[in-house]
């Protein structure tokens, strides 16, 4: 267990995420966040912990990789209530590894009110397996991803680019209040694009240390997860997976040829994606259809839940500027996180394909509302891929969005309201 010097004076950066938990510290549900490794879930504990400590709430701060912290809770909360001599505020980190965290956790808020939990896990199958329907109602889930880029100008200290950023609203039919950002921030916003997210690598220098950071994120964490908590499972044909998926960015999953490059069948390409998913280093996003069948009969494509990751697996860290192929890519990948970070209960994400091929990268879907969002990333972008779209669709269209490099223009499709945005408004 930590002692409290050896946290509450650590300096630490404010992540978004603690907005949304806020309104539940005083609720008796054990707040569970998840995540990748290494996406800042223990500093977003210790930063927690930090805030109710100077509320004068004791806090006690728990490892569940520590084979004594184990101990200790594995034997369950009322041993960890003689042990403590009092009640406050726990923090388990990776608590997915005790030997029943559902028992633990159900235990702990059915007969010890005089503990708050607070909780993180890198495993979303770990959990939902361990713990089936038997926490209904027990807890709240949270997902921290890597840092996005209004949280990767905090930790590089660039605030004045990140105030630039405040104000706009992607839900509102209106441009940003600038009609160009500034290169700097440009240059900012592709060295986030390149490295992505993760805390550790936005703050190392110089570049070989941060794409050695990044070759460990896959390297060493995903690959003891996968030892750790799914066993029996192959490591070179998840690898392979998960390097196949990085050329598959942008286009819908076509399961047969991974399969065939790599060698298995279809059933297992899907099985391994479903592990990359669980372990919280890819997404899926399903196609929009007014016909729930169509959804599921048609391919999803996969995003890497961090760019940097997708540099590795495509073994490149050149700058962008001189891949100006991929560029449009990176961005699509960054600003489908960025949307997905800012989604509410009650939205969705989809992608939109015809039968003649043309397609939409993104649809913001709430209630009967549409939002179709093209990603460019290039000054002044055609438009002509949003028509088929707004003709088909035009009744449930709030307004549309295209992404582009540095360009800030408010255009009209066939009566609908067309915002061209600079990408750092929309990562």
């Amino acid at each position: 267990m930590l002692k409290p010097d050896e946290f509450l004076e650590e300096k630490l950066y404010p992540r978004k995420l603690l907005i949304r938990i806020e309104p539940w510290i005083r609720r008796k549900e054990a707040v569970v966040v998840l995540g990748p490794r290494r996406s800042g879930k223990t500093s977003l504990l210790k930063l927690l912990a930090q805030q109710l400590h100077k509320s004068s709430k004791e806090v006690f701060f728990f490892d569940a990789e520590d084979p004594d912290d184990k101990d200790v809770l594995n034997q369950g909360p009322t041993v960890l209530r003689q042990f403590l001599g009092k009640g406050g505020v726990l923090f388990i980190d990776e608590f997915h590894l005790l030997e029943d965290p559902a028992r633990f956790v159900k235990l702990s808020i059915d007969h010890h009110p005089e503990f708050k939990l607070f909780l993180t896990g890198s495993s979303s199958l770990t959990i939902l397996k361990k713990f089936r329907d038997s926490l209904i109602g027990r807890i709240v889930e949270f997902e921290l991803s890597p840092l996005n880029l209004n949280e990767f100008l905090l930790f590089k200290g660039q605030m004045r680019y990140r105030n630039l950023l405040r104000g706009f609203d992607r839900r509102k039919a209106s441009l940003p209040n600038v009609t160009k950002v500034p290169e700097k921030l440009i240059s900012l916003c592709e060295e986030y694009l390149l490295f992505g997210g993760f805390p550790e690598v936005v703050l190392a220098d110089p570049i070989e240390v941060k794409t050695k950071l990044i070759s460990q994120l896959f390297g060493i964490y995903a690959l003891r997860d996968l030892h750790q908590l799914f066993a029996g499972r192959n490591e070179a044909v998840f690898r392979k997976v998960f390097m196949a998926l990085s050329g598959s960015i942008g286009n819908p999953i076509n399961f047969s040829e991974i399969a065939s490059d790599i060698g298995v069948s279809n059933k297992t390409v899907k099985q391994y994606i479903e592990l990359l998913k669980g372990l919280f280093l890819v997404k899926e996003l399903g196609p929009f259809s007014q016909n729930p069948r169509t959804e599921i009969k048609k391919s999803p494509k996969i995003y890497f839940i961090d760019t940097g990751l997708l540099s590795w697996a495509r073994g490149g860290f050149a700058p962008l500027r001189e891949r100006p192929t991929l560029a449009g890519l990176y961005a699509e990948n960054a600003v489908f996180m960025g949307f997905q970070g800012t989604l509410r209960p009650e939205e969705r994400l989809f992608y939109w394909r015809s039968k003649t091929g043309t397609e939409i990268d993104l649809i913001w879907s709430s209630g009967q509302k549409v939002i179709p969002v093209e990603v460019k990333y290039r000054e002044r972008p055609s438009l002509r891929q949003l028509l088929p779209f707004i003709r088909r669709y035009k009744n449930q269209i709030e307004h549309c969005i295209c992404s582009t490099r540095n360009h800030s223009e408010l255009r009209q499709i066939d009566g609908i309201k067309v915002l061209l945005v600079p990408a750092p408004f929309l990562i």
